[in-house]
């Protein structure tokens, strides 16, 4: 499939304490988009929203955040131009990194795209805010699995442990990221059986080794970490999902999922 990088309409509403909205158009597989950005930062794109057939399937508090994610995969820094992925960066092969591409293009597909747009809440304090997009896309593919975004909060009181047991369970978890100063380390229990278990110290050497540029501040929780997009976390009928952290001191611990699955659920 041969990629081609293409302008985009221009969006509505690109003012400061405003929501642009970008309309982009069906009939090809969106890759990932690049949004060039002046007159506004980072942090004063304070929400950004992924939404198809009406349903908001990616919600990221901020384009600081997904700069942080690009850095995390070893891609380029925003700086006047900002990187949304629809595929999964950082596998090996190509296969892996396209498989949650997002298709818009066939007709007869039972999970069929009719609308797709990205909003962009502007803070006020934003002095001039100029947004243009681009996208990367190939030919026509139905719309398989894809890559959907949440985020959860949780403000455990104190140092120890604190269990997050309440995450949504059904689709896969490509990747879990715990934003907080102050984590030691992360333990993962499904159905009584430890799936996963590091500090923080450990899981940063064995990313830094493999395919990933861990950043400050933010333990990642990464099946794929070596590159091999198959490896994810299965939750399909899982009776009791933990992820115990021990953290060093109390305050906001914002959670940020990835899930892998269809955009219906």
């Amino acid at each position: 499939m041969p990629r081609v990088t293409l302008r985009m309409p221009s969006a509505d509403g690109v003012a400061a304490g405003q929501t642009a909205t970008f309309r982009l158009p069906i009939g090809r597989t969106y890759h990932a988009l690049l949004l060039s950005y002046s007159g506004v930062t980072l942090a004063q794109m304070t929400e950004i929203r992924l939404a198809a057939n009406g349903k908001v399937f990616r919600r990221i508090t901020g384009g600081t955040r997904q700069d942080t994610f690009n850095k995390f995969f070893g891609l380029a820094a925003a700086n006047g131009i900002l990187r949304i992925d629809l595929d999964r960066p950082g596998m090996r092969l190509k296969e892996g990194e396209e498989f949650t591409s997002f298709g818009t293009g066939i007709a007869e597909d039972p999970q069929r795209v009719t609308t797709f747009h990205m909003e962009i809440d502007i803070d006020g304090a934003a002095v001039a805010p100029a947004l243009s997009l681009k996208a990367i896309q190939s030919d026509p593919t139905p719309l398989n699995l894809i890559a959907k975004i949440r985020e959860f909060s949780y403000s455990p009181a104190g140092a120890g442990d604190y269990e997050i047991v309440d995450l949504p369970r059904g689709d896969l978890i490509g990747r879990v990221w715990f934003f907080s100063p102050h984590i030691n380390s992360l333990t993962v229990e499904r159905d009584g059986f430890i799936a996963f278990e590091r500090t923080a110290a450990e899981n940063s050497f064995v990313q830094t080794d493999g395919y990933r540029a861990p950043q400050t501040n933010v333990f990642v929780f990464d099946p794929s970490e070596n590159g091999f997009a198959g490896e994810a976390l299965a939750t399909a009928g899982v009776q009791d999902l933990r992820f115990r952290l021990n953290i060093g001191a109390g305050g906001l611990v914002t959670t940020v999922v990835e899930y892998i699955g269809p955009l219906g659920q």
